[in-house]
């Protein structure tokens, strides 16, 4: 199976993506996860559109979850396009 490519947009401070991060570690034992970590403050333009929307997670290049990351909904997504990625 091809891995999920994530991309978390975070910056210092931020507990819900503390929060999120433990997620994605949760997962990575059950699905191939490629997770690339992007502080929003590098860039005005993103730090402008996610700086009260973080955490913020991509998924293959797709915005996939802004704000509340669950893990249920996080599994369920990964299942519903797991028929993509074989």
């Amino acid at each position: 199976m091809q891995p999920y490519h994530i991309t978390l947009f975070t910056k210092d401070g931020c507990t819900l993506c503390v929060k999120a991060k433990t997620i994605l570690d949760r997962l990575s034992l059950f699905y191939p996860l490629v997770v690339e970590e992007f502080d929003i403050t590098t860039d005005d333009a993103i730090d402008a559109k996610y700086w009260d929307k973080i955490p913020v997670l991509h998924v293959d290049g797709a915005e996939a979850f802004v704000s509340k990351i669950s893990e249920h909904w996080l599994r369920r997504y990964f299942e519903e396009h797991k028929a993509g990625k074989m």
